[in-house]
C-alpha cells in the first residue's frame, strides 16, 4: 500500500520498516531449497518493498487509488502491515524450509532448558498440575493474542488517536518482524511437533480443544523461538503504559497468563517464552529512535 498525502512520520517509518522486511526476509529465496513458486513469491518481496522504500513510487499509487476510493484507501494505507500479519507468518514456513531444507535447531534450544529449567517444562508442568480450571484459564489467555494483537490498535484508531495507532502499530510490526527473521534464518519447531499434547482432565476443557484447533489450522512449522506469542504480547504491554495505560496492568496480567499457557500447553519452552519476553520489550524499547530514523 502507497504512502497517502500528509501521513504522518510514524506512517513513513512503518512503510520502511515493511520494505526492510521484505527484502531481508525475501533473502531466503536466494538459498538451494526454495520452492518452484519461488518467482512469484521473489516477485511479491520485491514489489512491496519497491513499493514501501520509494516515497514518491508509493505515493503515485497511493494518490491513483485516493482519487477513487479514497476512504478505503487511507484505512488500508495504516492497517495493512496488521492485516498482513497472517500471510506473512503463514509464509514462515516456506522461507526456513528454503534456507534449512527442514532442518530445525529444536536440540539446541532443549539443551538450555535442561541447563536453565533442569528439565523440558513444556512436558512437566501439566503433568505436575493437571488441573481443569487451571488448564482452560491459561488455555484462555493463550487465545488472548488476537485481542492483544488487535484490540489496542483498534481502541487507537476508533477515537482518532491515528498518531498514537503508528506508533503502536510500528512497535508491534517490529517486534513481529525481528521475531520472524528468526523464524527464517533459526528454525526452532518447539514441542509441540516432537512432544504429545498434555492429555487427562485437562484434554476435555474447551479452551483446551479451541487453542489445538487454531493451532492445527495455522501454525507454522519453525516459528518456535523466540515465542512471537510472548513477545508481541509484552510490546503491547508496554506500549499500552504510554498509549492505553488505563489498560496496560489487564495487558500485563493477560501476557504472564499467555507466557505461561504457551509453556503449560506444550506449544512453547520455556526458553522461547522468557527469549520472547526480553526481545519483545528490548524491541518497544527501541521503536522510538528508529521511528525517527525511518521517518525523516
Amino acid at each position: 500500500m502507497g504512502a497517502v498525502a500528509g501521513e504522518a512520520v510514524p506512517g513513513r517509518a512503518m512503510h520502511r520498516l515493511f520494505g526492510v522486511y521484505s527484502l531481508v526476509s525475501g533473502v531466503a529465496l536466494a538459498f538451494p531449497y526454495r520452492p518452484a513458486a519461488w518467482p512469484v513469491l521473489a516477485a511479491l518481496h520485491i514489489a512491496a518493498a519497491w513499493l514501501a522504500l520509494r516515497p514518491h513510487a508509493a505515493a503515485a499509487v497511493g494518490a491513483a487509488l485516493e482519487t477513487r476510493w479514497p476512504r478505503v484507501t487511507r484505512v488500508l494505507a495504516d492497517w495493512y502491515p496488521l492485516l498482513l500479519i497472517p500471510a506473512l507468518y503463514t509464509e514462515l514456513a516456506i522461507l526456513n524450509k528454503a534456507v534449512f531444507d527442514g532442518h530445525y535447531f529444536d536440540p539446541i534450544i532443549q539443551g538450555w532448558e535442561e541447563a536453565i529449567f533442569g528439565g523440558q517444562p513444556s512436558r512437566e508442568l501439566a503433568r505436575a498440575y493437571p488441573v481443569l480450571p487451571l488448564s482452560e484459564t491459561l488455555h484462555a489467555a493463550y487465545l488472548s493474542y488476537y485481542f492483544i494483537i488487535y484490540g489496542p490498535p483498534l481502541i487507537l484508531y476508533l477515537t482518532g488517536r491515528l498518531d498514537d495507532f503508528r506508533r503502536v502499530t510500528f512497535g508491534v510490526m517490529l517486534t513481529f518482524f525481528v521475531h520472524y527473521l528468526f523464524f527464517i534464518y533459526f528454525p526452532v519447531q518447539g514441542p509441540r511437533y516432537l512432544f504429545p499434547a498434555p492429555g487427562g482432565e485437562i484434554a476435555a476443557g474447551a479452551f483446551y480443544k479451541l487453542a489445538h484447533r487454531v493451532l492445527e489450522a495455522g501454525s507454522s512449522q519453525g516459528a518456535a523461538f523466540p515465542s512471537s506469542h510472548v513477545g508481541v504480547a509484552f510490546a503491547q504491554s508496554v506500549l499500552a503504559l504510554r498509549y492505553l495505560p488505563r489498560l496496560a496492568p489487564f495487558l500485563f496480567v493477560l501476557s504472564t497468563a499467555l507466557a505461561l499457557g504457551a509453556i503449560y500447553g506444550g506449544f512453547h519452552y520455556a526458553t522461547d517464552a522468557v527469549a520472547g519476553l526480553v526481545l519483545g520489550v528490548a524491541v518497544v524499547a527501541a521503536a522510538p529512535a528508529l521511528i525517527r530514523r525511518l521517518g525523516v
